[in-house]
């Protein structure tokens, strides 16, 4: 019996070897190099295992049995060819199966096929990102766009508008897959759509910092895959984020987009979203991997951009440095490394985006020997990115680094910049390409120039790969296949109303209750009448920059949405305005035209909301004409060195003059500059330092307002819409609660109903604080703009410290998993063996 069992097994086993050997043999037959191109059936000869219908929108679907769904247009010229009974696209035109026209194969091979087929003239059109127009014409192309593509321009930016706007995205996608299409100068190679972070026609999450506000890195997984559904069917696919800086200097104004301070909180929300953002999910949620709602995330900034010298902020000049004075530049890479380890079936994030920043150590040498911006680094990009830690995806560099952010290769001409960023590893310019042919002419001078120094070998090597890479982008999510879009599915996933319900909860579980003397916020009862309360308007001066408004002042909240809560009490307007001029002679608003409510009416109220922002940093040279700017806290121009002041950034509304012991004498970054002295000229490092200065508050009327509103109220609870740390001390005694929401960025917009359901107990808080809040500016000082967590953090009248992790619910501080899991001391980079 043991014996008949024995060769049963011996038996059954070799009839395993047999079936693996016939379907390996099976495989190669079909796969191998040689077999390359193929011979096409005559369409419709044999088995045929495919069949094509006409869409509504005037394409043709072609779907293969158990196989890829190809999408093209019958007007465009393109045909499909016929292998094994499967239905392909001939995107060369040559009548033959090519490896990359092979959706059966993986999307690394046929991206490394692909590659071979351009130009290097059209290799460096691909190499342009310039965007183009957000407003474009549903209805037709016009020259310029045309001759994008015939350039070979293949990464756009995605038009935008109203969330009823379906029409215009769909429409324009398809136009331009189909003239790509007809194009038969060039491989046929679908153009992809790359925006920022966007808002209004897509659901309304919180943003990365209320994500973080959350201590729940499965919101941060939900927010990813619920928004690449809806960016996908817009027909974006490549998105400029997702941003995982790490916000350990507070002064910075990007920590909005961040995941906070504390890495190993970073670190797991930048996982979780990138991995939501990339795969694509069945009905049933399981992980598919690459697909129809894939989205390709752009790591950023790599490796860190929140060690900013005093927060001066790196898309101007006088932020051109990240500085480490506490030796942690590995701990800011951490986020990166994360992700390139996704707990899903993509497995690492397919691209990054650069910093602008040079690094600066504490003896003031720079890192890995090179004065230079990141995007010319090779000891960033090909030692660090590329070599230690084996990450091999696209590159983007960030926008205007070959000219106005050119930090480090300044005296380098336009050709020689472009070679330099490919030189270090970066894969295509952000941000240019606008000039069309003369872009593109430049960057062949940038070739040549590079043939002339590395030899032609080793320059096609060079562009050979980063095609390969940007072709990735390309092939991983499908729309080689099918670019085309559906309007009724662009139509229906537009601000999904599940995907709206879950933006709305995530919104609820982001905001953070810091102060809740004698309990004013409580669970609500059954029955209770609507209490009357005072909500002053809120002054706002008009702002200038990326977008400029004039003076406002709503109250905190919208009335109607207010009333549904509350009687509400608010302030009038005086009949005519006293404010400056505007452009057609017209008065605006000055805080003077605002007549706020009597003493005796704000009295008799239950009690009064005050919703404010933290403080905000002006510029003096646009102060003086009537505006404001959230600049990086400098006067001048820094092409005018005699003329530039470095000024503080200040995290408290009263005047604030730097000139403690802690602020730096000698700044640590700076330009080399030439001094002239006793005859000689030489190169000196410029003193970027602040000492002595004052910094100028654009919103301290927020502080007077609160205060003023204290002293007349029976009780006060203040709302703070928070984009950076703060010092509390200046009101927080003399209010009874604080509550805090993160959003101060374009992308996120906290809903009034948010706040007002904590505030009526419709709805228990628990967040928690994803950064430090300072006990005052001298603390801020202290601290090292590159260590997590390193302020004293502000005791408030109650006993709470507003340190990382902190939060209250009802019932007093909040501890449970989430503290127990974060609330430790935060965790080290180590430099790669």
């Amino acid at each position: 019996m043991n014996l008949f069992k024995t060769y049963a097994s011996e038996v059954k086993n070799l009839l395993i070897l047999i079936l693996f050997s016939s379907l390996t043999t099976l495989f190669f037959s079909c796969n191998k190099v040689e077999d390359y191109p193929r011979e096409s059936d005559p369409l419709g000869s044999g088995k045929v295992k495919w069949s094509e219908s006409q869409t509504p929108d005037g394409w043709i679907n072609v779907e293969n049995e158990a196989g890829t769904t190809l999408g093209y247009s019958k007007s465009s010229g393109l045909k499909l060819i016929q292998v094994d009974g499967y239905a392909f696209k001939d995107l060369n035109r040559n009548n033959l199966l090519d490896k990359f026209e092979d959706w059966r194969l993986d999307y690394e091979t046929r991206a490394k096929a692909m590659a071979d087929e351009f130009t290097v003239e059209q290799m460096m059109g691909m190499k342009m990102n310039p965007f183009g127009a957000w407003k474009v014409n549903p209805d037709t192309l016009d020259t310029i766009i045309k001759e994008s593509l015939g350039l070979a321009y293949r990464q756009l930016r995605a038009p935008r508008g109203g969330a009823n706007d379906s029409r215009t995205k769909v429409n324009w996608n398809n136009m331009v897959q189909e003239y790509i299409e007809g194009l038969e100068s060039i491989v046929c190679l679908p153009a992809v759509w790359i925006d920022d972070p966007r808002s209004g026609d897509v659901s309304n999450w919180p943003s990365n910092l209320g994500l973080a506000a959350t201590f729940d890195p499965e919101i941060g997984a939900q927010y990813g895959r619920m928004m690449s559904e809806e960016w996908r069917a817009m027909g974006i696919s490549m998105q400029v984020a997702t941003q995982m800086d790490l916000a350990t200097e507070p002064r910075w104004k990007r920590i909005p987009g961040t995941f906070g301070e504390d890495p190993a909180l970073s670190m797991d929300l930048a996982r979780a979203v990138i991995n939501g953002w990339q795969s694509t999910y069945d009905e049933q949620g399981n992980d598919l991997g690459w697909g129809k709602h894939s989205v390709n995330n752009q790591m950023k900034h790599f490796p860190g951009d929140g060690a900013a010298e005093g927060g001066r902020e790196s898309h101007t000049r006088d932020g051109a440095y990240n500085v480490f004075p506490g030796g942690q530049f590995f701990t800011h890479i951490l986020p990166f490394i994360a992700c390139m380890d996704l707990p899903g079936e993509t497995q690492t994030v397919s691209a990054a985006m650069t910093n602008y920043s040079i690094g600066i150590k504490a003896d003031g040498s720079p890192i890995g020997d090179e004065r230079l911006a990141t995007s010319y680094s090779s000891y960033k990009i090909k030692h660090l990115l590329r070599d230690k830690y084996n990450w091999d995806g696209y590159i983007l560099t960030d926008f205007g680094i070959l000219t106005s952010k050119n930090y480090g290769v300044e005296d380098l001409t336009p050709v020689e910049k472009r070679l330099a960023t490919l030189e270090a590893g970066c894969d295509a310019f952000g941000g240019e390409g606008g000039d069309g042919q003369e872009s593109v002419d430049l960057a062949m001078e940038a070739h040549e120039l590079g043939v002339a120094k590395l030899g032609k070998a080793e320059m096609d090597k060079i562009m050979k790969k980063s095609t390969e890479r940007i072709l990735t982008t390309h092939f991983n999510i499908g729309i080689v296949d099918n670019p085309y879009l559906d309007l009724e599915v662009a139509k229906s996933t537009s601000l999904k109303p599940e995907h709206e319900a879950a933006g709305y909860q995530a919104h609820l579980k982001s905001i953070v209750m810091l102060k809740n003397s004698n309990g004013i916020i409580q669970k609500a009862t059954t029955g209770a009448q609507k209490p009357k309360v005072y909500i002053p308007r809120v002054f706002v001066p008009a702002t200038g920059g990326w977008t400029r408004t004039p003076a406002s002042a709503k109250p905190g909240f919208d009335l109607e949405v207010a009333g549904e809560y509350f009687n509400v009490v608010t302030d009038n307007f005086a009949d005519e305005y006293t404010g400056s001029a505007d452009n057609e002679g017209n008065p605006t608003l000055s805080p003077n035209d605002i007549i706020h409510a009597s003493k005796d009416e704000i009295t008799n109220c239950d009690f009064a909301i005050v919703r404010i922002s933290n403080p905000k940093n002006g510029n003096p040279t646009f102060m003086e004409s009537g505006g404001m700017r959230d600049g990086p806290g400098s006067a001048g121009s820094i092409t005018d060195r005699e003329e530039y002041t470095y000024l503080p950034i200040s995290l408290q509304y009263r005047p604030y003059t730097a000139n403690s012991e802690f602020v730096r004498r000698e700044s640590l970054g700076g330009d080399r500059i030439e001094e002239t002295e006793n005859g000689t000229t030489k190169l000196v490092k410029e003193n970027r330092s602040y000492f002595g200065e004052t910094g100028i508050i654009t919103n301290e009327s927020h502080l007077d307002l609160v205060l003023n509103t204290a002293s007349a109220a029976k009780k006060t609870i203040v709302v703070v819409d928070m984009s950076n740390p703060m010092v509390f001390d200046e009101f927080e005694s003399e209010v009874d609660a604080i509550i805090v929401g993160f959003g101060g960025n374009r992308s996120a917009n906290l809903p009034d109903k948010t706040f007002l359901e904590v505030i009526t107990g419709q709805v228990e808080p628990t967040g928690l604080l994803p950064l430090q809040m300072p006990a005052n500016m001298e603390t801020v000082e202290a601290q090292f703009e590159d260590v997590p967590r390193d302020m004293e953090c502000y005791i408030d009248s109650d006993g709470n410290t507003y340190d990382f992790a902190f939060g209250l619910n009802w019932w007093g501080v909040i501890k449970d998993n989430r503290t127990a899991k974060y609330d430790v001391p935060p965790i080290v980079g180590e430099a790669p063996n």
